[in-house]
């Protein structure tokens, strides 16, 4: 029995064709008896269940449904998007994000919650100092500004006022600034909240998810990746284990294990900055030069001056085994709040986790703060220190401030990077690897 397909020829030559059904690429044995088309024809073949003597399923006809305008160049052309997405495994990747990208959903159906389509242009991209957004232009000509979002918190927070219990979005969120083997300006970001909830329960969302998109993907939470060869990992092979559970460690006792520094969260600018003296760092320059010509150091420079290059490397780094397992970093210092609520007999720290695996930060998850007044002081001062720190000043949401006043239940929430996952799931070295587009392709 002959089987008929079409596709694309990526390869001619003597007696034999590379055949692209959109699935694979197949090589068939090719009779001198048939014509002989050229590469990047679309052709429709019939096969036929022999085999020739070289070991080649035989064709039996083919006949060509059309020509590219292109034919005359060499195929595939190393400019071409052909060429882009078949040159390496990435065709292969797309189709497993794919795969991934309806396990998330299904995992989240199996858990009873809602997809929520999130706005993609809101009024306000968000006051975090680390946030710079794309504004749009109305074609209304409304006086107002709209910008691209940066996340659907804002939004998704609404809903749960609105009496929604567990929610998520899977979709695009853009940032301005982002771009390297980690970050592109456009990323896809799942996101979920869980009402009547507090953090650790998203925590193990993001735990439970993860060993499960690894056990489909490989067969098991626990792979090998494949890294550059170095110092660190002088084979090139990572063995990742992302089995259940995942410890925790709070950012006071990291910065202590790892720098010697006691961080306790409730210093101020210059108390840190001697604190960084005292243990032999260096402090930064400063963040800025005030109007009066002295010098200014932000609280948040100073700390990930230290946490960058002595603390988060070694978050990142194998265990005695040589094995690499998550890490779940919570208790963060309350100037780097957010809209994270604080630790209840603790307020020098807030609700506020990330989880580390293998060098990647893979997400960013709270206690949702629900008190509309420290939430207004929060943006308030966000928004003065961008316009200190020369930044960007965008909207006060308004409308989120007046939903938080009309009561939302307490929550946890957590925001996790889909690409930044997959590279880790896929073996990928840089995010264009796991994305149909990079932001250098378009």
């Amino acid at each position: 029995m002959s089987t008929r397909l079409r596709g694309r020829l990526v390869e001619v030559s003597s007696q034999t064709l590379l055949f692209d059904d959109g699935d694979e690429r197949v090589r068939y044995f090719l009779p001198d008896s048939l014509p002989s088309p050229r590469a990047a024809d679309f052709v429709e073949l019939t096969v036929s269940e022999s085999v020739h003597s070289t070991g080649l399923p035989v064709v039996e006809s083919l006949s060509v449904l059309a020509t590219p305008q292109g034919t005359g160049q060499p195929f595939p052309s190393p400019g071409g998007d052909y060429f882009r997405l078949n040159r390496d495994r990435r065709r292969q990747l797309l189709a497993k994000r794919g795969q991934a990208l309806s396990s998330i959903r299904r995992y989240f159906a199996q858990h009873d919650f809602l997809e929520i389509e999130a706005p993609l242009v809101v009024p306000s991209p968000g006051l975090e100092l680390h946030l710079q957004g794309f504004s749009v232009a109305d074609a209304q000509n409304s006086h107002a500004p709209r910008y691209l979002i940066t996340s659907p918190e804002y939004q998704l927070k609404r809903l749960l006022v609105s009496g929604l219990r567990r929610i998520y979005s899977l979709g695009k969120v853009f940032r301005s600034g982002e771009a390297g083997p980690h970050h592109n300006p456009e990323f896809t970001m799942l996101e979920w909240y869980r009402a009547y909830e507090d953090w650790r329960a998203v925590a193990q969302d993001v735990a439970s998810l993860s060993a499960q998109l690894a056990s489909e993907l490989h067969g098991s939470p626990r792979f090998v990746r494949t890294v550059e060869p170095s110092s660190e990992v002088p084979t090139g092979k990572q063995i990742i284990d992302l089995s259940l559970p995942w410890p925790e460690l709070t950012v006071r006792q990291a910065v202590l294990m790892h720098s010697g520094l006691d961080v306790r969260g409730d210093e101020t600018s210059p108390e840190l900055a001697a604190k960084l003296q005292a243990g032999g760092y260096r402090v930064p320059q400063p963040t800025l030069i005030d109007d009066e010509g002295q010098p200014f150091w932000a609280w948040d420079d100073l700390f990930f001056s230290v946490f960058l290059d002595h603390v988060e490397p070694k978050l990142c780094a194998p265990g005695p085994d040589g094995v690499y397992r998550p890490l779940i970093l919570c208790d963060w210092p309350s100037p780097l709040c957010a809209l994270a609520r604080r630790k209840p007999g603790s307020p020098h720290v807030v609700e506020r986790f990330e989880a580390y695996i293998a060098g990647l930060e893979l997400c960013n998850g709270f206690g949702e703060l629900c008190d509309p007044d420290e939430q207004r002081q929060r943006f308030v001062h966000d928004l003065q220190e961008r316009k200190r720190r020369g930044l960007a000043a965008y909207p006060i949401d308004e409308r989120f401030l007046a939903a938080l006043a009309e009561g939302m239940p307490p929550s946890g929430g957590v925001a996790l990077g889909v690409d930044r996952l997959l590279m880790l799931l896929l073996d990928a070295s840089h995010i264009r690897q796991v994305l149909p587009f990079g932001i250098d392709e378009l």
